[in-house]
């Protein structure tokens, strides 16, 4: 028996994702199963490692690492993709900061003791409490891997080859004196758009439509595409205070915080007046 809509059906309503695709997949069935209208809009584009040889040199070293720091699930999918790993014998902690990243590491076969995320009662998945999580379960001299990607708006050659992300974690660890080792297993790329694809995202900017932001440079990519233009009418629900910062910043016109998974975005969404 199918699930019934729970809100207004005399309501139009449609949910703008802003994921890259493949993540995307099961908020999209989420929503739909609601009974809201979806269009798929990916913000980023995502592309394998800038240096793939770089990325495959490091599977001859993880023994050396007390644990690896995971930014995100394309983090994840990216670095067991380019490495041989025997799964079965994986004994590393793998930190992450959101479900997403945990259901990537549990489908690349590292299974859940070994998987280290904040506490999920605390409803903020992000790198301070992951922090709060971990930081008795290190010491000085011993070293972290942190997985992450690069984009085109690195600000120096030094980002495109450390990549980007989890400042903050890799502040505390060092401060600590653990020394912090970083990859790059993906690239994020603005996607290019012709100009009536420019138009017809005009569109979504109407209040019967409403955006879910997961990065802060989604915020970025889309601001690229369509300034100058009137953000005051447009609804937005993110899952962390920097992107709500961002989009408030281009003049968004609603703009509500929610914790990062699909049953508390559902709720903001029906939430909305």
């Amino acid at each position: 028996m199918s699930q019934q809509p729970l809100r207004d059906p005399s309501i139009a309503r449609t949910v703008v994702i802003t994921r890259p695709k493949a993540p995307s997949d099961s908020w999209q069935r989420a929503f739909k199963g609601r009974g809201f209208q979806v269009q798929h809009l990916p913000l980023i584009e995502i592309k394998g490692p800038p240096e793939p040889r770089a990325l495959q040199s490091m599977g001859t070293h993880l023994d050396q690492f007390q644990a690896i720091m995971f930014v995100s699930p394309q983090a994840v999918v990216q670095f067991f993709q380019h490495l041989e790993l025997d799964m079965s014998a994986w004994r590393t902690p793998c930190w992450a900061t959101g479900g997403g990243s945990k259901a990537a590491l549990l489908e690349a076969g590292i299974s859940e003791p070994f998987i280290w995320m904040p506490q999920d009662e605390s409803g903020l998945w992000d790198s301070e409490h992951l922090w709060l999580r971990v930081k008795d379960t290190v010491r000085a001299g011993q070293k972290v891997l942190i997985v992450r990607g690069t984009d085109q708006y690195a600000s120096g050659p030094g980002d495109m080859d450390r990549g980007v992300g989890r400042e903050f974690l890799s502040q505390q660890l060092q401060a600590h004196g653990l020394e912090v080792v970083y990859v790059v297993a993906y690239q994020r790329l603005c996607p290019v758009w012709q100009e009536d694809k420019r138009q017809s995202v005009k569109e979504f900017l109407k209040p019967t439509h409403v955006w879910v932001f997961t990065s802060s440079q989604a915020v970025h990519n889309l601001v690229a595409h369509l300034q100058p233009v009137d953000f005051s009418n447009a609804r937005a629900i993110v899952t962390h205070e920097r992107i709500a910062k961002a989009l408030h910043d281009v003049g968004f016109g609603v703009v509500l915080l929610s914790r990062p998974d699909v049953v508390d975005v559902l709720r903001s969404l029906e939430s909305m007046p």
